[in-house]
């Protein structure tokens, strides 16, 4: 092979992370003459909330608050570091880098905080304030005195998914959440994504082409999956977003057009569909021959 990836298993082997974090090819590997190159993918890894949902989902300010709580305490900087080998950026809006409209150092004030240019994913704590103001105090609803339950909907199956939904439930029972998993083969996933029968969800986007349109449209409303079979699984359908994306999608690159997707990013960040996930991070090995 002149160049590859570098699968999960191998990855020890061929790379090593100094103490800035930064990854660099091990000893052997530079022996031999060979390089790493990485970039970030125009690609999205999300966690999506089903808008149709009675409890995750609509305009409420108490779904709204829940959601919240939720992104706060999944941890994506922790996932990256456990099951993506450190090979991820944390997402803090829908545009990956790369993207018109992708503001680099920014982020997300309803999951982060910034002290000294340092980006600091807020306190569980702050998470479970949010839960009491949604009528969720340690995980239970306060009109009925019940545990709050929420379901997980995944195409996941074999040993190799089990860490990873071990790991969700884990999280999610920080707020008091009890989380049941349901796993399933990726057409009856799409099925139920088709129908609307998924509470909260995994899934990703990889870029058709490089524009901001071609991510924003995921969370269009009039693209909605279950009313109009569309690519928006999280039945999103905010009308100041709508036509936004409406006003946005044609226009060309420049000042106008960021000051229209600045609002819209800050319209997601506040009604949290998605909790915005993770933008894969490329690691590529080749020759030094290979140009």
């Amino acid at each position: 092979y002149d160049t590859s990836g570098i699968s999960s298993d191998s990855f020890d082997q061929a790379v090593q992370f100094n103490t800035q974090g930064e990854a660099g090819l091990t000893e052997s590997m530079r022996q031999k003459g060979i390089s790493l190159s990485t970039s970030v993918e125009t690609s999205v890894m999300y966690f999506g909330f089903n808008m149709k949902d009675p409890v995750v989902g609509g305009d409420s300010e108490q779904a709204r608050l829940l959601r919240r709580a939720i992104s706060i305490v999944v941890d994506y900087e922790e996932y990256i570091a456990i099951f993506a080998n450190g090979r991820g950026v944390t997402a803090q809006g829908v545009l990956p880098p790369g993207i018109f409209g992708h503001r680099e150092g920014d982020h997300n004030p309803y999951a982060f905080t910034k002290e000294s240019g340092r980006l600091q994913r807020r306190s569980v704590e702050e998470a479970r304030q949010l839960m009491v103001k949604a009528g969720y105090p340690n995980g239970m609803e306060k009109a009925n005195n019940k545990p709050l339950v929420l379901y997980f909907d995944v195409a996941a199956a074999g040993p190799d998914a089990t860490p990873r939904l071990n790991w969700l439930r884990k999280l999610l029972k920080k707020v008091g959440v009890q989380l049941v998993l349901r796993t399933t083969d990726y057409n009856r996933f799409q099925e139920k994504m088709r129908k609307g029968t998924g509470q909260m969800f995994w899934w990703g986007w990889n870029a058709d082409y490089p524009d901001p349109e071609n991510f924003f449209f995921l969370l269009h409303g009039p693209q909605g999956k279950v009313d109009h079979g569309g690519e928006n699984a999280a039945n999103y359908d905010n009308s100041e977003f709508n036509a936004l994306f409406d006003q946005m999608k044609n226009m060309a690159n420049g000042p106008e057009r960021l000051q229209v997707i600045d609002r819209m990013t800050e319209i997601l960040r506040r009604d949290a569909p998605w909790i915005w996930g993770y933008f894969p991070k490329a690691f590529s090995l080749h020759h030094d021959w290979y140009h």
